[in-house]
């Protein structure tokens, strides 16, 4: 597993006081150079026993870098995320035991 780089944060609009148990994994390569691409894989895996709606996948992206237009993708599903402060942000449903990818880039601008 990589050293995660962040940070990131799963949040829901969960009305009953519960422990969710998630699993979060960032993979990533660790050097890079400028005018190159940083792409991150996450894997997220919900190992309660009920399905999770709408958390809000929210990850900062470190400085000097911008979010590739196109690159973001769900499952191998191309997908717009919202962008906020340089931080990507996307809604995502986790079911029981099933995990789900996330994928994007940045390029490194210095």
């Amino acid at each position: 597993m990589a050293t995660c780089y962040g940070p990131f944060n799963f949040t829901s609009n969960i009305t009953e006081t519960e422990i969710l148990d998630i699993k979060i994994s960032k993979d990533t390569c660790r050097y890079t150079i400028a005018g190159r691409n940083i792409c991150y894989t996450i894997t997220a895996i919900n190992n309660g026993d009920v399905t999770l709606y709408e958390l809000l996948f929210s990850d900062a992206l470190p400085e000097n870098t911008q979010y590739v237009i196109g690159s973001f993708t769900v499952d191998g599903t191309p997908h717009i995320p919202m962008m906020a402060n340089n931080t990507i942000q996307y809604p995502i449903t986790l079911e029981p035991n099933i995990p789900v990818i996330i994928k994007f880039c940045v390029a490194v601008i210095i």
